[in-house]
C-alpha cells in the first residue's frame, strides 16, 4: 500500500503555487470547535476523522488549536515538526505530515494556516493539500478565539462541541452570539457525553429555543454522542476509541456522524481555503 503522506508529497512537489483548482477537486472542509476547553472537542475530531477513513476517505487531519495542539497525543504520534516550521521555510508541508491510526494524515500546529494568506509562495502547498484529500477535519479550537471564529465561518460543515454542563452550554451559546453576522451558515451543536438520547434532544430543545429567542435567528441542528467509559480509557491508551472499541455506544454515535457526512460530501464553498480565510 503507498504511503499516503508520501503520494501528498510528490504532488506538492509538482504542483505550481499559480495552479487553478477546481470546487470539484477540492476537500470538504469540516471545522470542530466549542464554547470553552474541556468538553472533549479535539478527541471527537479525531475520533470522526478515523471513522471516515475506516470507510475508505481520504482524510487530513488539521489541529490548529492555538497554544494547546494536542491531536498528536491523543493518537500516539510524536509531532516535533509542525506547520510553524512550514511557516518559517525549515520543511516543506509535506515534511511535516504524519501517518496516523486508520490511515488519516496529521498535521499538527496548523493555527498559522491564517498566516498563510500573505504567503503567495507557500498557496501551492496548501492547494495541494486540499486535492491530495477527500475531507479536511480542522481543530479549531474554542470559538471564542478570532482564529476558531475564522476557521468555523469558511468551513463547510462546523461542529460547536459543548456537554450537558450548564457552564458549557453558556459558552457555546456566548460563542454564537459572539459570531452573529459573521457566519454563512449556522454551526450544528454537537452535544458530548449525554446519558441518552432523550437527554441529548431535551438539551438542544433548550438550546433552540435560546437561540430563537435571543439571537432572533434560525435554531441550530444538533447531534450527540454517548458519555462511555471506553472514550477516557482510550484517552490514556493514546488510540482512538473507534479503533479500541469499535463496538461502543460513543463509537456507534460517531460513526453515524462520519456517515452523514459522507452522505454530503460536495464541497460547499467555491473558493479554495486560503481565499476564504
Amino acid at each position: 500500500m503507498r504511503d499516503q503522506a508520501s503520494t501528498l508529497r510528490n504532488l506538492i512537489q509538482r504542483r505550481s503555487a499559480d495552479t487553478p483548482t477546481s470546487a470539484s477537486e477540492r476537500a470538504r472542509i469540516v471545522a470542530f470547535t466549542s464554547g470553552k476547553g474541556g468538553v472533549g472537542k479535539s478527541n471527537l475530531a479525531l475520533n470522526v476523522a478515523v471513522a471516515m477513513a475506516q470507510s475508505g476517505t481520504r482524510v487530513c487531519l488539521l489541529d490548529a488549536n492555538p497554544g494547546s495542539s494536542n491531536i498528536d497525543l491523543l493518537c500516539g504520534l510524536n509531532c516535533y515538526w509542525n506547520f510553524g516550521h512550514v511557516l518559517t521555510g525549515a520543511k516543506s508541508l509535506g515534511e511535516v505530515i504524519l501517518k496516523g491510526p486508520a490511515g488519516i494524515n496529521v498535521v499538527s500546529g496548523a493555527s498559522g494556516l491564517m498566516e498563510l494568506v500573505a504567503l503567495q509562495n507557500l498557496a501551492g502547498e496548501v492547494a495541494a493539500l486540499e486535492t491530495a484529500y477527500d475531507v479536511l477535519i480542522i481543530d479549531a479550537g474554542t470559538g471564542l478565539t478570532e482564529s476558531a471564529r475564522r476557521f468555523a465561518s469558511v468551513a463547510d460543515v462546523t461542529f460547536l462541541v459543548t456537554t450537558q454542563e450548564p457552564t458549557a452550554i453558556a459558552d457555546a451559546y456566548a460563542t454564537l452570539k459572539a459570531w452573529q453576522g459573521s457566519m454563512s451558515s449556522m454551526p450544528e451543536v454537537l452535544v458530548n457525553r449525554v446519558g441518552s438520547a432523550a437527554q441529548a434532544k431535551q438539551i438542544l430543545g433548550r438550546f433552540s429555543q435560546t437561540v430563537e429567542m435571543f439571537l432572533r435567528c434560525p435554531p441550530p441542528s444538533g447531534c450527540w454522542v454517548a458519555e462511555d467509559s471506553v472514550v477516557p480509557q482510550a484517552v490514556a491508551a493514546r488510540h482512538p476509541f473507534v479503533e479500541t472499541a469499535p463496538d461502543s455506544a460513543a463509537t456507534r454515535d460517531v460513526r453515524a456522524i462520519a456517515k452523514r457526512l459522507l452522505a454530503g460530501a460536495k464541497p460547499v464553498w467555491t473558493q479554495t481555503l486560503l481565499e476564504r480565510l
